[in-house]
């Protein structure tokens, strides 16, 4: 590979503007983000967002629907290149999780949110390289109600506190915009006090445990134990774990992970 010195004048420039238009595609993907988390006495949202480079091929949303109910998803670009950050960045836009209609609004089932984003991405007409996974979960928060689906996503996790459990929580969904009569399942399951909830992208998949080829997942003593501090302890954890990963791994991917917890 040709050193910085040894490269035209030219050269260096177009390497120089090229740098530039990637840290500003990035600037913008993470203005995406939210800013911040929802505030509500009893649960706790804690967020990991770790880009394999300067632009991510994830993005993840938390929002408050009305005075109980609270959307949240993380959706992963296939890749991490300036394609699947541009994805990124219409999913968060195309993304309905309520509609109003007059003087009254209806909520999302989350079958229905990854379908007419589907159909969406779908009408666009993207490359056959351009697709998507997701997972998205509507939580009541006077009932405790969650209600969960994936669109070819790695299954959520659902950490009880009481029998010190973890259980992915499985449903139908292939990828998101690659055929139009995508059919998509939602799951729907009382949350107690104590309990977490995490969902994540692949790039975390190692840091969890070993995937049988039955698909369970054999989950590591270290996440395990991790999973059962607070949430803001767990949080911490895992991004030690990832950190100590980084410094070894060739093949680093984007990781992202939202945790949802119940105060007990």
């Amino acid at each position: 590979m040709l050193d910085k010195q040894t490269l035209s004048p030219f050269s260096q420039k177009v390497n120089e503007e090229a740098r530039n238009q990637l840290e500003m595609v990035a600037t913008v993907q993470r203005d995406f983000l939210p800013k911040e988390l929802p505030n509500i006495d009893g649960i706790n949202f804690e967020t990991i967002y770790f880009p394999a480079d300067s632009i991510s091929g994830d993005i993840y949303d938390i929002r408050r629907l009305d005075e109980k109910h609270i959307g949240f998803y993380i959706a992963d670009a296939v890749g991490h290149s300036v394609p699947a950050a541009l994805l990124t960045i219409f999913i968060k836009q195309a993304i309905e999780m309520r509609e109003t209609k007059g003087n009254s609004y209806e909520i999302f089932a989350p079958d229905k949110v990854l379908s007419l984003l589907n159909s969406k991405m779908v009408a666009k007409g993207f490359t056959d390289a351009i697709f998507a996974t997701a997972v998205y979960c509507l939580l009541n928060t006077e009932t405790m109600v969650l209600k969960t689906a994936r669109a070819g996503h790695p299954y959520p996790i659902l950490i009880a506190s009481q029998d010190k459990s973890l259980t992915n929580i499985e449903s139908r969904g292939s990828l998101l915009g690659v055929f139009q009569n995508t059919h998509f399942t939602t799951q729907t399951f009382k949350l107690n006090a104590g309990d977490k909830l995490l969902i994540y992208s692949d790039g975390m998949e190692e840091i969890i445990g070993k995937c049988r080829d039955s698909g369970e997942i054999d989950f590591s003593h270290e996440f395990t134990s991790a999973c059962f501090n607070d949430s803001a302890l767990m949080r911490e954890t895992i991004e030690d774990m990832i950190n100590e990963k980084d410094e070894t791994a060739q093949d680093f991917d984007d990781i992202t992970a939202i945790i949802l917890e119940i105060e007990g």
